[in-house]
């Protein structure tokens, strides 16, 4: 099975487990989605993915073949989908998809699991997995709990997958957050759980003209409102 590296929101539901994510790879065959608890292997899972300008949600369903749930160099934390039973129309607009993003549909073929072995994960100077979701300039109050401390801060941007907030001092790479969204709908804090994927020091802010902060992917919240919000609030600062 042939995956790309994208992000691209996801819900799923099954193997007693209900959560909103993201996607770090996908193919015309399965998926990789980020999640910090996975059901079992052969669990069946129904996937709602959220794909750029096409209509209606990309439902589909399929069996989890690999768990990935420790932290393992050129891995995420997450699990494999293999789709089962793909209508023909889901098919169509997902190889439409990736083909709209450069990339060429893998052949039509099923294979019993994903390769063993993950693609390696990209060092933090070079491009990571892309974002079918274009960054909006958004300025939302955003605090996070981690190990090692409390912060509270504001966001230069947000996106259908993560989002990337000011800080002077930002997390390590890979630090797993728990994020705490203020959105403009005053409905109280969103929540989610985020990994830090990217990472400018103050050093390389200067050097680059960037801000110094971290980019957030989120990787899990099981609060279903949470997607709802999101999408909404982005919504909101498209037509401002």
């Amino acid at each position: 099975m042939e995956f790309v590296r994208i992000v691209v929101p996801v819900g799923f539901s099954g193997g007693g487990l209900s959560m909103q994510t993201t996607t770090s790879r996908l193919s015309v065959e399965g998926v990789f989605i980020r999640c910090l608890v996975s059901p079992k292997e052969s669990s069946q899972v129904s996937l709602t993915i959220a794909i750029p300008d096409v209509s209606g949600s990309f439902e589909a369903s399929g069996t989890v073949t690999e768990r990935i749930n420790r932290r393992e160099v050129g891995k995420d934390l997450g699990f494999f989908v293999q789709f089962v039973d793909l209508k023909s129309e889901m098919r169509a607009k997902l190889e439409g998809f990736l083909r709209s993003k450069g990339i060429g549909a893998p052949p039509s073929r099923v294979t019993p699991r994903p390769p063993v072995k993950a693609e390696p994960t990209p060092a933090p100077e070079q491009p990571g997995p892309r974002r079918a979701f274009a960054r909006v300039p958004a300025r939302l109050q955003v605090s996070w709990a981690s190990p090692k401390e409390f912060l509270v801060t504001y966001s230069e941007n947000i996106s259908r997958g993560g989002i990337f907030v000011a800080s002077k001092v930002p997390p390590q790479m890979r630090e797993i957050v728990e994020l705490s969204l203020e959105l403009p709908d005053n409905l109280g804090p969103a929540r989610t759980m985020a990994e830090v994927v990217q990472r400018v020091t103050v050093e390389e802010a200067k050097a680059t003209g960037r801000v110094a902060g971290a980019g957030l992917q989120f990787v899990g919240s099981a609060d279903d409102s949470f997607r709802a919000r999101l999408d909404a609030c982005i919504d909101h600062l498209l037509t401002a």
